[in-house]
């Protein structure tokens, strides 16, 4: 198949994409909530705990209710079909992306017409800050963010034809993205006011009826599965009162609520420089004024969109930057829809013979060459956490897998040690002296006296713990 010259923009995207996570994703480690989510799936595929009632260890979230389990199934499938190896939640993280990157090239060929450019929206996507960031660390919202996009796609399908149709769909997709992170999908309710208030395609009644029919599929689900599964009704109740209740009641995480608007703007400042520069070098190409008016009418209606996916999280004082990341595909959809005039006439004009893109092509494949040998070059490398993780493979190696081990009261809270051991070798940590396992790890001089009189130093090479164990009774 010969190659046009968008071909090769998607070629760049794709692999500059992926030399920017390469070495984050393939290397070992990870942030604590996706290695939680790693562990988690990798015991439901392992049989322990079941989807409803979701298990990291013994002494930790033996009953996992922070969130709805979707997204842990699915990953379980994964580790069913794959096996064990940390590279299986990695490559389910990078799965997601790819799903996300090509409905974002569909929703923008229902806003275009045409799929030739849908480079642009996935370029503007991966410079948001936290998107790279969220594909190497193994993040809920990544399985969300399919949900969230194709309930849109499927919204704008219904302009077309079978107009009933895709709205239940659209409704249907949004309530499988509520069991994958619960309520921060909710946002997508808005899509047919906005769209009605920015493009006036159906009159407000026929938007009003639209939007009942879209919450009603949404919660229709959610409603047969807590009627009449009761072990989905329990999990829905524990994490109401969990994630939800309690977290706006007790947690705070934040000094204000306004918070969030300002990780949301720390995060879209690259693509908005981008856009700029963008402007200001192609400003006197021949651009039709009316397109102006109209790319901005779009693209203020996807902000807006945006900004209602963002401001509702300020009811919590638990406010984290990766909770608005299913936003990020339709704020650069808006973003390169407006940019679009400017960025067309400036391609069209490109001769694939020119020596500029000739220049270009050289560089895409240098880019491709790069990508690959940074994530080949991360097998069997260790990226954050590198004391913890060769600690926790040294103690499984001796202590072995699907066991308990006593670790001091105040290394409880390290959560990053419950989950490697959860991950690697299904090890519970329990932190209860009275409860006395064979194997007892340390850190620094907690419970010195215990450990001297009752206790005989394990002798591996370790970085930071130590590991004990039981003196034979004589």
């Amino acid at each position: 198949m010969k190659l046009d010259k968008h071909h090769y923009f998607y070629i760049f995207v794709g692999f500059l994409f992926l030399g920017i996570v390469s070495v984050e994703l393939f290397s070992d480690g990870m942030f604590m909530d996706g290695l939680f989510y790693a562990a988690i799936s990798h015991n439901m595929s392992e049989g322990l705990g079941t989807f409803w009632k979701p298990y990291l260890s013994k002494c930790l979230l033996n009953e996992f209710f922070g969130h709805p389990p979707l997204a842990l199934g699915l990953q379980s499938l994964w580790f069913k079909l794959l096996g064990d190896s940390i590279y299986v939640e990695r490559f389910y993280s990078l799965f997601t992306f790819i799903i996300v990157g090509y409905l974002i090239v569909l929703i923008w060929e229902k806003f275009t017409g045409d799929k030739k450019y849908g480079w642009l929206p996935l370029f503007i996507w991966i410079t948001i800050n936290n998107v790279a960031w969220a594909a190497a660390n193994n993040m809920l919202e990544n399985t969300m963010s399919i949900f969230v996009c194709l309930s849109v796609l499927l919204y704008l399908k219904s302009f077309e034809n079978k107009r009933f149709i895709w709205i239940i769909l659209s409704g249907i997709s949004l309530s499988l993205g509520l069991l994958t992170k619960g309520f921060f999908c909710l946002y997508i309710w808005t899509v047919p006011f906005f769209i009605w208030l920015f493009q006036r395609k159906r009159k407000f009644f026929q938007m009003t009826k639209d939007t009942l029919i879209f919450v009603l599929f949404t919660l229709l689900p959610i409603m047969f599965l807590y009627l009449f599964v009761p072990a989905a009704k329990n999990n829905m109740l524990q994490y109401l009162n969990i994630q939800v209740v309690y977290s706006i009641q007790n947690v705070k995480i934040v000094d204000t609520r306004f918070a969030i608007i300002g990780k949301f703007f720390e995060s879209i400042i690259i693509p908005l420089i981008i856009g700029i520069i963008i402007i200001v070098i192609t400003q006197n190409k021949n651009v039709p004024k009316h397109l102006f008016k109209e790319n901005l009418k779009i693209a203020c209606m996807l902000f807006a969109i945006v900004l209602s996916g963002v401001i509702p999280i300020m009811i919590s004082m638990k406010q984290r930057d990766f909770y608005i990341l299913t936003v990020y595909p339709l704020f650069a959809i808006g973003l390169a829809y407006y940019l679009f005039p400017f960025i067309k006439s400036a391609i069209d004009n490109i001769s694939v013979y020119s020596k500029g893109f000739k220049i270009f092509k050289g560089f895409t494949i240098v880019i491709l060459v790069i990508s690959i040998g940074l994530s080949i070059g991360q097998i069997n490398k260790v990226g954050r956490d590198k004391a913890i993780i060769h600690d926790v493979k040294a103690v499984i190696n001796i202590v072995g897998k699907d066991n308990t081990i006593n670790i001091c009261p105040e290394m409880y809270p390290i959560w990053n040690l419950h989950g490697y051991f959860a991950r690697y070798g299904n090890i519970s940590l329990e932190s209860n002296q009275n409860n006395i396992c064979q194997y007892y790890l340390s850190l620094g001089d907690c419970n010195k006296k215990l450990l001297e009189n009752n206790y005989d130093l394990v002798p591996i090479e370790t970085k930071e713990y130590k590991l004990y164990k039981l003196k034979e009774k004589k």
